[in-house]
């Protein structure tokens, strides 16, 4: 019959082909293999350039962002504002508006820095704002904006720990993470 082979038939034909098999299978594998090893290679010089170039933007952000914070401190934020024939309602006013411009054009930093420095500056934004809100709301309907910003200079100056300082630690912190 046609589809008999005889062990002698397989032994010819069979075994070499078995034979080809086996080396054709760990050539590819070693091939592949290689590629592999080229492709991680190649995708961790990628990341590596990518890294080198968001250091820039990612060194600028944060010092965007400690400036955001310096410039919200309010001793700093009371020099640019002139208290001269403002009342302490006006003051708050301005002062909010001032924060908050100042937290809007910094808005996109975030994409920047670490989730723990933007809730950092995020808090410290916020507290400004209640510390201002609360101390404004306590005082006398006719008070002057130089009594308001009196008022929370001492308030400030009289907290256990400095919000603003530590708000620059996390943000110093974590530049010094990126070398």
């Amino acid at each position: 019959m046609l589809l008999e082979i005889t062990l002698n038939q397989f032994l010819t034909i069979g075994l070499p082909i078995v034979c080809l098999l086996i080396l054709a299978a760990f050539s590819l594998k070693d091939y592949f293999g290689k590629k592999k090893l080229d492709l991680g290679d190649h995708l961790t010089e990628l990341k590596k350039n990518a890294q080198n170039q968001t250091l820039p933007l990612r060194l600028a952000a944060y010092e965007r962002l400690t400036l955001f914070v310096e410039r919200i401190t309010p001793a700093n934020l009371f020099i640019r504002i002139s208290p001269m024939g403002l009342t302490a309602l006006d003051m708050q006013a301005i002062c909010l508006n001032e924060i908050r411009n100042e937290f809007e054009h910094n808005l996109a930093q975030q994409l920047y820095v670490t989730e723990s420095a933007w809730q950092a500056v995020k808090k410290t934004k916020d507290e400004t704002i209640l510390l201002i809100n609360t101390l404004a709301s306590a005082m006398p309907q006719n008070a002057s904006a130089f009594e308001f910003s009196k008022v929370v200079l001492e308030h400030v100056s009289q907290l256990p720990a400095d919000p603003y300082a530590k708000a620059n630690s996390v943000l110093r912190a974590e530049v010094s993470k990126l070398y």
